[in-house]
Order: structure tokens, then sequence, then C-alpha cells
């Protein structure tokens, strides 16, 4: 969508997915206990970790054994979200000012990517995936899109 006034103007971009689901494998990673992952940092989820009997959780308790490391639908998230993809905002200078420098148009700009995401995922990014277009709904330490910013002049002669 784009919006002008009086030399302004705005122009949106939103995405959307709504029902696909995502298997977050970097989860299943950071909630793995064990003395072989002794040096692996856990993630806040291990905070609400089984201690004790009759305690109700989604999270298993840290053990030797890795037990909760096993593949389960815990680890399967809905990846739904809603992405600000883009955001510029423009200023065009009056034509009584480009006459005056002899040019037709002068307008700044500045775009930002990937400004706002809201998602329920507890990754880092819904859109991850494992990097081949083969393997798709699989987060396994993929970065997430970054996020950038942009600075800008058209002139037009």
């Amino acid at each position: 969508n784009n919006f002008t006034y009086k030399g302004i103007d705005l122009g949106v971009f939103f995405t959307f997915s709504y029902g696909n689901h995502i298997w977050n494998h970097n989860r299943m990673l950071g909630e793995t206990g064990g003395t072989l992952d002794a040096g692996r940092v856990l993630l806040e989820s291990q905070l609400d970790r089984w201690t004790t009997p009759g305690q109700v959780t989604n999270t298993p308790k840290l053990n030797d054994a890795n037990y909760a490391r096993q593949e389960n639908s815990r680890f399967f998230e809905d990846a739904s979200f809603l992405r600000l993809r883009a955001l510029t905002l423009g200023y065009t200078l009056p034509q009584v000012l480009t006459e005056k420098i002899k040019v037709q148009k002068v307008r700044f700009y500045l775009t930002g990517s990937n400004l706002l995401l809201f998602t329920k995922y507890t990754g880092a990014d819904p859109e991850s995936n494992i990097g081949t277009q083969n393997i798709q709904g699989y987060d396994y330490g993929t970065p997430p899109q970054p996020r950038t910013v942009q600075l800008g002049l058209n002139i037009s002669l």
C-alpha cells in the first residue's frame, strides 16, 4: 500500500502465513540436558522443566540419558506470522525548488526491511529452513532474516 500527501509518501508491505508448522530443532537441542551437552547454553524454557513428582510441565527433567532430546511433537510449533516486510518513508521536493536547481525531481527516502514480526513461534524466524529448498519447515541453525535500513536519494534530470 502506498500513501501520498503533499510530497510525503509512505509505502507499507506486510506478509503473513497462517496454519503452517515448523520443526524447531534448535529448541530441541537447547532443552537437552546431560553430561554430553554440559557446555551448551540452555534455553529459558528449562526453568519450567520437571523437578519434583506430581509436577505438571511439558519440559522433561535434566538427566545424563539425554531423554529430553527424543523427537516428539512438543518441538513441532505453529509458525503462523505477520511480518512488516518493508516500510518506506519518502519526501519529494516541491517543483518550485527543483526548477531552481534544473532537475525534474528530487526525492529522499528511508526504507526498512523486516522491521516487525508477530508470531507465537519460539525460534528466531518462522520462515527458517535448513538451508535447502528440498527441506521446508525445519529450523536448524538458520539465522533469521536480517533487519536492514536504507537511506536514499532519487534525482530525475
